[in-house]
């Protein structure tokens, strides 16, 4: 059976799900899930846990994650992407941009601050996603997120189009950082096109198309491989069968330690757990034999 996390290359104009779909047709796994949805018209990195793999899935989605970027400027969107009603930017200054003159402009759009997600999202509020009361015309009120975004680097300006690399932290809306950024600069803008090629420490090398999708596991990102920056802890027998029983072990290490990859005798990752006043508790057991 297939344990770990398929790093999906998803083509533009197909849902996640509908990604998701594919790959499940052609592995025939028990469980399967996706780990940070993009939008139909956004293409790249695409995790999909498989099996075992799905109890990783939160170490994945809290992560960084990287995009490219091509904003259109002197036009805004309903949607804030290529999907929605275009329309030109009222008053709109006239473009004429140098690459530094940009960066420095943007450079304010850096670092820790709050955002508040567009109506056309996932989001839930009172049980209804927002996209579909958008849908409906309608716009309700919307908490702020706390995002952070850690790099904004200008590629390329062509004309009215410019190319961004952006790295972000979970939450970030790609599609209202640019909005933001068409205001800042007095021309409106929107999303034209997105791909993402980076979470954490998955990067874009890694991924695999959905033709070349196979049951070979060299397209598998193990769970050991996803759990190697964490501090491990070999086990024995007596002690495993304990922590299965939902009881607590006892160790010499005399910190807390939040994180630990619990392992047996042989290596092999059995386990997430943490240590706290010297026993290790079980977070998630792992079962490579189901």
């Amino acid at each position: 059976m297939i344990n770990g996390i398929l790093l999906l290359d998803k083509p533009k104009n197909i849902s996640s799900n509908k990604a998701l779909y594919i790959v499940k047709k052609k592995l025939l796994p028990k469980k399967a899930g996706i780990v940070g949805i993009l939008d139909p018209l956004a293409s790249g990195m695409l995790p999909i846990v498989l099996n075992e793999g799905t109890k990783l899935a939160k170490y994945i989605e809290c992560e960084d994650k990287e995009y490219l970027v091509v904003a259109k400027l002197g036009y805004m969107s309903t949607t804030g992407d290529a999907e929605g009603i275009i329309s030109a930017f009222q008053n709109a200054k006239p473009i004429s941009l140098t690459k530094k003159f940009l960066q420095e402009s943007i450079n304010k759009f850096l670092g820790p601050q709050e955002q508040i997600p567009p109506m056309y999202s996932g989001l839930k509020v009172n049980g209804i996603k927002l996209y579909k009361l958008a849908r409906q015309g309608k716009s309700i009120k919307r908490k702020p997120r706390n995002i952070n975004i850690s790099s904004l680097k200008v590629l390329s300006i062509e004309n009215d189009e410019i190319s961004l690399r952006i790295s972000c932290s979970k939450g970030t809306y790609i599609r209202t950082l640019v909005e933001s950024i068409g205001y800042s600069l007095g021309t409106g803008a929107y999303t034209k096109e997105l791909r993402r090629i980076r979470i954490g420490s998955l990067y874009e090398n890694s991924m695999i198309t959905l033709d070349e999708i196979s049951t070979d596991q060299n397209c598998i990102i193990s769970l050991e491989e996803l759990t190697k920056n964490m501090i491990s802890m070999l086990i024995s027998d007596s002690e495993w069968k304990l922590l299965k029983q939902g009881q607590i072990v006892h160790t010499s290490i005399y910190k807390n330690i939040n994180e630990i990859a619990i392992k047996n005798q042989n290596s092999d990752l059995i386990g997430l757990g943490t240590i706290i006043d010297n026993y290790i508790h079980v977070k998630r057991l792992i079962n490579f034999d189901e």
